[in-house]
């Protein structure tokens, strides 16, 4: 059974945001994640809400549990960030 994983935050500039995200792509593929759908919020400018299916949880746990995830997000004014795991019922 997949799991996927809603990742919602406030981004800086969501275009600048959304280059860096495709940017990443590779390092979140390596720790077993799949990019699904990335949207903006029609209501809120500069809020990113980004899909995915996750064939490793562990390691998408690691990778969204990071320090250098962290810090590479805090650099870039990436904050209110809410990471929500979800299975099938």
């Amino acid at each position: 059974m997949a799991t996927h994983i809603l990742w919602q935050a406030d981004v800086a500039d969501f275009n600048a945001w959304l280059t860096v995200f495709k940017q990443d792509a590779k390092n979140r593929k390596a720790s077993g994640i799949l990019d699904l759908h990335v949207w903006s919020d029609p209501d809120r400018k500069d809020h990113a809400v980004a899909l995915f299916a996750v064939s490793d949880l562990d390691k998408a746990k690691a990778f969204f549990g990071s320090e250098e995830l962290a810090m590479h997000l805090e650099r870039d004014g990436v904050n209110n960030i809410s990471v929500k795991m979800l299975t099938p019922a």
